[in-house]
């Protein structure tokens, strides 16, 4: 077991404190580049990282791994972060895939005093890289990706080297009864990260048509003001517009649609749950049963739903298949001292040493 220093936390505690002061650029939408810094005042200025590694490592035998390969999206650089970080805590060296996360990536590896050897950040383009050359010297690897990622790692990756996944998932909103959350809470939820990380929420389920008819207008006289999609993601956004408005006309009792041509984002209300049938970006707003369309994911998805935003009595559906549930509004703010995807990360990372005495 290799006991963690406290000038572990001190570094990085000083690095999270310059990158406040310097405002370092994590994102480029504002919302999400003000929640990024705020998360990172949070873990400086609390003791979370000590009560993590008391919670999870203490009072066990363990090792970590002699050299861990980290593969994250960085669409999520807060992900990207507390993987990096639970390497460092562990005692592990690592290797990283990186490309836009490149720069503050070194400048973390820089004040922490590591060696080119206890971190090394590869940035070769997927199509480009070579597997052998990744692969070589580790013996765990952490993905946090898509579906192909996930896949190309289990194809190449060989029997004695330990594969730990954080695969995609779905996160989904439940609004019981007529009484509607702020509305500044469902956009912060589902516009933060740009709709692109596993706590976004894909759908909103309600059971009142009050409710989800004065959610949609709501969401209509919002659109314009969200955070402009990149132009090739308005392009996807637009093709499925025009698609779904040629389903409308044949199937009147669908629902309806609203778009924003200045901010790409957009809006839907059916009564069916047909995610065939949803924007790639945006609100789908799902007038049914709760417990309906909680069955529908679980069935559409097994394996793959993460959090569920409530507002309401939530009670008689916390033995669905999420592994977190929160109120509207905190989709994002998963506490560092809570399992991720149902397991803790530190924990997965390291292999825990049985040893018997002498009796």
């Amino acid at each position: 077991m290799k006991q963690q220093s406290p000038e572990r936390l001190i570094k990085v505690r000083a690095w999270i404190a310059s990158c406040i002061r310097s405002e370092m650029q994590f994102s480029s939408d504002p919302a999400t580049q003000q929640f990024c810094l705020s998360r990172l005042h949070l873990w400086c200025s609390t003791d979370l990282l000590e009560q993590k590694i008391e919670r999870e490592l203490a009072g066990r035998n363990w090792r970590p791994p002699d050299r861990l390969l980290l593969v994250i999206s960085e669409k999520d650089p807060l992900g990207t972060l507390e993987g990096f970080l639970a390497a460092y805590l562990i005692g592990s060296r690592m290797r990283i895939k990186a490309r836009h996360s490149r720069g503050w990536l070194e400048s973390l590896r820089q004040a922490l005093d590591l060696s080119d050897d206890e971190c090394q950040i590869s940035d070769w383009p997927s199509h480009q890289q070579s597997d052998e050359q990744l692969l070589q010297g580790i013996d765990t690897i952490l993905l946090a990706g898509g579906e192909a990622l996930i896949q190309h790692y289990r194809k190449i990756t060989p029997a004695h080297i330990r594969l730990i996944e954080l695969g995609p998932k779905i996160s989904g909103m439940a609004i019981l009864g007529h009484q509607l959350p702020p509305v500044e809470k469902i956009l912060t939820d589902v516009c933060l990260f740009l709709q692109q990380v596993c706590s976004s929420p894909r759908f909103i389920l309600l059971d009142s048509e009050q409710a989800a008819e004065q959610l949609y207008q709501q969401l209509h006289h919002a659109l314009d003001e969200l955070p402009r999609l990149a132009e090739d993601e308005r392009i996807a956004q637009l093709a499925k517009v025009r698609e779904l408005a040629m389903y409308q006309k044949l199937t009147p009792d669908w629902g309806k649609i609203d778009y924003s041509k200045s901010s790409g984002w957009g809006v839907t209300l059916s009564r069916q749950f047909s995610p065939e049938l949803w924007l790639p970006k945006g609100f789908q707003l799902i007038l049914s049963p709760v417990d309906v369309s909680l069955s529908n994911a679980e069935s559409r998805w097994p394996g793959r739903l993460q959090t569920l935003g409530y507002w309401g009595d939530i009670s008689d559906f916390q033995q669905s298949s999420f592994t977190r549930y929160c109120p509207i509004g905190r989709m994002h703010d998963r506490s560092l001292l809570a399992p991720h995807d149902g397991f803790f990360i530190l924990q997965s990372l390291v292999s825990f040493i049985d040893k018997d005495d002498y009796s």
